[in-house]
Protein backbone atom coordinates (compact mmCIF):
# COMPACT_ATOMS: atom_id res chain seq x y z
CA UNK A 1 0.00 0.00 0.00
CA UNK A 2 2.80 2.61 0.62
CA UNK A 3 4.01 2.12 -2.99
CA UNK A 4 0.66 3.03 -4.36
CA UNK A 5 0.57 5.86 -1.57
CA UNK A 6 4.39 6.63 -3.15
CA UNK A 7 2.88 6.75 -6.96
CA UNK A 8 -0.34 8.32 -6.41
CA UNK A 9 2.09 11.44 -4.60
CA UNK A 10 4.37 11.28 -7.55
CA UNK A 11 1.89 11.56 -10.00
CA UNK A 12 -0.22 14.15 -7.92
CA UNK A 13 3.13 15.95 -8.37
CA UNK A 14 3.31 16.52 -11.67
CA UNK A 15 -0.26 17.27 -12.30
CA UNK A 16 -0.90 21.46 -12.88
CA UNK A 17 -2.44 23.22 -9.85
CA UNK A 18 -5.36 23.90 -11.39
CA UNK A 19 -6.10 20.01 -11.80
CA UNK A 20 -5.21 19.78 -8.38
CA UNK A 21 -8.04 22.04 -7.31
CA UNK A 22 -10.30 20.06 -9.78
CA UNK A 23 -9.62 16.65 -8.56
CA UNK A 24 -10.14 18.30 -4.80
CA UNK A 25 -13.85 19.22 -6.01
CA UNK A 26 -14.53 16.04 -6.92
CA UNK A 27 -13.53 13.84 -3.66
CA UNK A 28 -16.04 14.14 -0.87
CA UNK A 29 -15.72 16.85 1.48
CA UNK A 30 -16.02 14.58 4.26
CA UNK A 31 -14.75 11.15 3.70
CA UNK A 32 -14.21 8.46 6.73
CA UNK A 33 -10.12 7.97 7.80
CA UNK A 34 -8.27 6.32 6.69
CA UNK A 35 -10.39 5.96 3.34
CA UNK A 36 -8.43 6.57 0.02
CA UNK A 37 -10.77 9.90 -0.52
CA UNK A 38 -8.99 11.29 3.04
CA UNK A 39 -5.20 9.69 1.32
CA UNK A 40 -5.62 11.54 -1.82
CA UNK A 41 -7.43 14.88 0.08
CA UNK A 42 -4.18 14.95 2.07
CA UNK A 43 -1.59 14.56 -0.80
CA UNK A 44 -3.71 17.24 -2.82
CA UNK A 45 -3.19 19.39 0.17
CA UNK A 46 -0.04 18.85 0.76
CA UNK A 47 1.24 19.67 -2.48
CA UNK A 48 -0.77 22.87 -3.12
CA UNK A 49 0.43 24.24 -0.12
CA UNK A 50 3.95 23.39 -0.90
CA UNK A 51 3.60 24.93 -4.04
CA UNK A 52 1.98 27.81 -2.73
CA UNK A 53 4.76 27.91 -0.21
CA UNK A 54 7.41 28.21 -3.02
CA UNK A 55 5.57 30.75 -4.60
CA UNK A 56 5.98 33.07 -1.89
CA UNK A 57 9.67 32.44 -1.10
CA UNK A 58 8.67 30.42 2.02
CA UNK A 59 11.42 28.40 3.88
CA UNK A 60 9.77 25.02 3.83
CA UNK A 61 11.11 21.43 3.17
CA UNK A 62 9.10 19.20 0.90
CA UNK A 63 6.99 15.75 2.00
CA UNK A 64 9.25 13.26 1.07
CA UNK A 65 7.56 11.22 -1.59
CA UNK A 66 5.81 14.12 -3.30
CA UNK A 67 7.88 14.80 -6.39
CA UNK A 68 10.33 16.54 -4.74
CA UNK A 69 13.83 15.54 -4.98
CA UNK A 70 15.55 14.54 -1.82
CA UNK A 71 17.53 17.26 -0.25
CA UNK A 72 21.34 16.29 -0.66
CA UNK A 73 23.96 17.32 1.82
Amino acid sequence: MGDSIEAIGHHIATMETRQLHQLLKLLPSRSEMASAEMVMGILIYREIELRRQRGTGGNVLPFPGLGTPPIQH
